[in-house]
């Protein structure tokens, strides 16, 4: 059957008879060891009879309609292993990761044409990693038969497009995955998104927690792939490191040197965020101690006001608060976070005098490990809204009365 649109001519059958499908390779690196671990088979598209062409997406649109999507996604899988085996051949440790996309494939589970295929090529089932396209799930049966087949027999398996849509979190226990790959839906911009930033710890997080490494994809800039890596990724995958070329132009040694180049680059950076965390602690520090030595000199009246000139001398600061020995605050909350959204001053309000602060680590951690200064990992301050830290001192006024000074800082300027 033809099909005409604008000037291309689409004939399904000849393009799965021709094996007129065209197909590149992107690396997958791992930064930490150097080296690559694998390539993915992404298909492009096809030619038409007059050399136009042809997108992948348009191409599957009409082997759908045509009851031929099954046959074109076995032509790319036997195509993507016929190419690897060359590379195979030279690298028994390189793996291959192909799509399945369950949707097209969930009617004819049981074929073991996938099976036949890789024997026939004669790659060890180890080095194939099925990355699982959970677009349309109507059968999860289905696809945890298919998967338990081939898992079974060596096979690796991934979760593809985590982050996409409503981030497929489900399908996490249904899968069981080796390998989760986060896509540009999280990882795009992340180097400078705190949001992204976050999602992503959550879902290095939970892949860990279940056992699976995570492929960070579409990593366009080395920023991006600096980020991920700090954040844990296991492996990156992207334009950083190439984009996708055709299997006869895959030169590993150029690959393993752009990795080791970004290795170095990274152990730089490291050096620098390091550097640059200490020296913002010591920042904290000074700025405790210079409060801590303005309040020893007083009695406990006039705390409230030297806590709001010190909110007003440090910009850095969200707040400044102080508790008596039992955790109970005895002076209202200094704050520069004074014009905050309707909305947001329904829920976020900073705590009067009184308030009891007895559950709140800041308090409990330091008093009962007997520590003097503690400092929190960052929060959502219930103050203002804004993400801060809080480090909490213990000191003690004129009249050697103990008390406990809190200070919010708001560690990179956040506003959420």
């Amino acid at each position: 059957m033809d099909t005409k649109k604008e000037g291309i001519s689409l004939n399904i059958n000849n393009i799965i008879e021709q094996k007129n499908l065209q197909l590149v390779f992107q690396p997958v690196v791992s930064v930490i060891k150097k080296s690559v671990i694998g390539l993915e088979a992404l298909c492009t598209g096809s030619l038409d009879a007059n050399g136009q062409f042809i997108s992948r997406d348009f191409l599957l649109t009409h082997a759908s309609k045509e009851g031929e999507a099954i046959e074109l996604d076995r032509l790319y899988r036997e195509k993507a292993l016929s190419n690897f085996v060359k590379l195979y051949k030279e690298n028994k440790d390189m793996l291959l990761f192909i799509d399945i996309n369950i949707s097209i494939i969930d009617k004819y589970i049981g074929s073991k044409i996938l099976l036949n295929v890789v024997n026939e090529y004669k790659i060890e089932p180890k080095n194939i990693v099925l990355e699982i396209v959970a677009e349309k799930i109507d059968d999860v049966e289905a696809m945890q038969k298919f998967i338990n087949f081939y898992r079974s027999r060596g096979f690796l398996i991934a979760l593809e497009d985590l982050g996409a849509g409503f981030a497929n979190l489900d399908m996490i226990s249904y899968v069981e995955p080796d390998i989760i790959k986060i896509n540009s839906a999280i990882t795009k911009e992340i180097s400078y998104n705190y949001y992204k930033q976050e999602i992503f710890k959550s879902l290095i997080n939970l892949s860990k927690k279940v056992g699976a490494l995570v492929i960070a994809e579409d990593i366009g800039t080395e920023a991006e792939a600096m980020m991920v890596m700090e954040l844990g990724a296991d492996m990156i995958q992207g334009p950083v490191f190439s984009e996708g070329i055709n299997i006869e132009n895959v030169n590993l040694s150029d690959i393993k040197e752009k990795t080791r180049q970004l290795s170095i680059e990274y152990k730089d950076y490291m050096i620098e965020e390091i550097n640059a965390k200490e020296k913002a602690h010591e920042d904290y520090n000074n700025i405790i101690n210079n409060i801590i030595d303005r309040l020893s000199k007083e009695d406990s009246k006039k705390f409230d006001i030297i806590i709001d000139k010190i909110v007003e001398d440090y910009s850095i600061l969200e707040c400044v608060y102080i508790l008596d020995n039992n955790g109970c605050q005895v002076t209202d909350t200094a704050t520069r976070c004074k014009n905050m959204l309707s909305q947001k001053a329904l829920i976020f309000q900073p705590a009067k005098k009184g308030t009891n602060h007895s559950l709140k680590k800041y308090y409990y951690f330091p008093k009962s490990m007997h520590l003097d200064r503690y400092v929190t990992e960052p929060y959502v301050s219930l103050a203002t809204g804004n993400l801060c830290i809080t480090i909490s001192a213990n000191f003690k006024n004129s009249l050697n009365d103990e008390y406990i000074l809190c200070v919010d800082f708001n560690p990179d300027y956040i506003n959420i």
